[in-house]
């Protein structure tokens, strides 16, 4: 069975600690699927000039704006990303009633990097979204190697607002975020929403959708019932109720525990670990080869007026390092390098290389890797408190940051026992086959 998740969420300034809006995603993609993080800078254009997207051409705007995102490599589009104006955007697969586009359109990620690019506010970004979704369309493959179409829902924050939109086909409704709000993969506006494309309604009264004589919900008319949404379903519970339980009191560390969750004292304890993949949780460990598994995770808290922090981990949160960045920086290479297989030259390769070693037994290696990725991770934030990263922090803290991976992947291969308790191993041989990755105990 195909299990495809992602979870993006916000907590308005009403709902913060500081004040100040924190937008915040886990991308779930296809297993080895890599998502380097780049930067793209300002620009102005030719009128005339066309953008190609991942399968169509457009019509370029004149100047777009300075943006900041991660991206499966083979992708034009970004799956979460910051632009130099503070708006910041995640997306969502969804699936409904109505079946997706056939032919090529835009992708939800290039709707997402568009929006970016030209979008100066979050009320701006999403019009530019709807513009762009009720013109082209949106089709499309959005996997290699699998077929895996969908409609998007879209969660645009700036430091004043933030914004739901979810699509279906060239439809949508948007609703406004009062003070928490998360989204996972499946529609979430029910009775009421602020904008929307125009015949929502009818148009689903006409397919026999829902009947007119009970109240009008988009999430019920629209949804499909597919076997994707039990995935789907339990994440997006388990995260608004962690979002509503802090209401009020959320900062960053609240943030990163909800982005590093696995339903931890309800379902895994004591016979499972995270790494078994058994529950389809926020922080998304695989299970089947056709599933998928968090890629990257990342927040930033929208400073008005001020520098936003991006804090971006590689692979799954829970075994990686939150570092900072800033749009204003220029990332080493080694951030923004990744192909189909392994390479020493990519950082998401190193995180998710060390990731499959620390699942062969994961209570037993997060152990001995915990304490150092957290130490480093907090000396990283407290430095971006005290002063947002420039160059030469950003790549002294790639530096430092890949030396403690690698040397926790050599600790971890150089001898590993066997595990005392089950473990998911076939899922990781299936990967590490993929991107030619070999232990180091085996490759001797």
């Amino acid at each position: 069975m195909d299990i495809f998740s992602c979870d993006t969420f916000v907590a308005l300034g009403n709902s913060t600690k500081s004040g100040h809006t924190i937008f915040a995603k886990n991308s779930d993609r296809p297993v080895t699927e890599a998502q380097p993080l780049v930067i793209y800078p300002a620009a102005d254009h030719d009128i005339g000039t066309q953008v190609r997207c991942t399968y169509i051409s457009i019509p370029q705007v004149e100047h777009t704006y300075r943006v900041l995102g991660s991206k499966p490599f083979w992708i034009w589009g970004f799956e979460h990303g910051m632009n130099e104006c503070g708006v910041a955007i995640g997306n969502e697969a969804v699936w409904a009633r109505e079946p997706e586009e056939l032919e090529n359109g835009l992708l939800g990620m290039d709707l997402l990097r568009l929006a970016l690019e030209r979008g100066s506010t979050a009320r701006e970004a999403l019009h530019v979204i709807t513009d762009l979704l009720e013109t082209y369309g949106q089709g499309g493959n959005a996997a290699q190697g699998m077929e895996h179409r969908y409609h998007n829902s879209f969660l645009i924050a700036d430091s004043k607002e933030a914004w739901i939109l979810e699509t279906c086909r060239r439809r949508w409704v948007a609703r406004k975020v009062k003070d928490v709000a998360g989204i996972s993969n499946c529609y979430s506006t029910e009775e009421d929403w602020d904008l929307d494309s125009g015949d929502i309604q009818e148009y689903a009264y006409s397919k026999g959708w829902i009947s007119r004589d009970v109240p009008f919900n988009f999430s019920k008319a629209y949804s499909a019932m597919s076997l994707k949404h039990r995935a789907a379903q339990p994440r997006y519970a388990r995260l608004n109720k962690l979002l509503k339980a802090h209401q009020g009191q959320i900062d960053i560390h609240t943030i990163r525990s909800i982005q590093r969750d696995h339903f931890e004292g309800e379902s895994h304890a004591p016979r499972w670990s995270p790494a078994d993949g058994l529950q389809v949780s926020i922080c998304m460990h695989a299970m089947l080869g056709s599933a998928s598994k968090t890629a990257a995770a990342s927040h930033v808290e929208l400073i008005p007026d001020g520098t936003s922090t991006w804090y971006h981990a590689f692979a799954c949160p829970c075994v990686s390092v939150y570092a900072p960045y800033t749009i204003e920086n220029a990332l080493p290479q080694v951030l923004s390098n990744a192909g189909p297989t392994y390479s020493q030259e990519s950082a998401w390769w190193s995180f998710e290389r060390l990731q499959y070693a620390i699942e062969q037994d994961y209570p037993r290696y997060m152990a001995l890797w915990k304490p150092i990725a957290r130490a480093l991770e907090e000396k990283f934030t407290e430095e971006a408190i005290s002063c947002p990263p420039d160059d030469p922090t950003v790549r002294e803290n790639t530096r430092e940051l890949l030396a403690a991976v690698q040397k926790m992947y050599l600790q971890i291969t150089a001898g590993s026992a066997a595990s005392d308790q089950c473990q998911h191993l076939p899922m990781n041989r299936i990967a590490m086959e993929r991107a030619n990755i070999q232990f180091e105990a085996e490759a001797r």
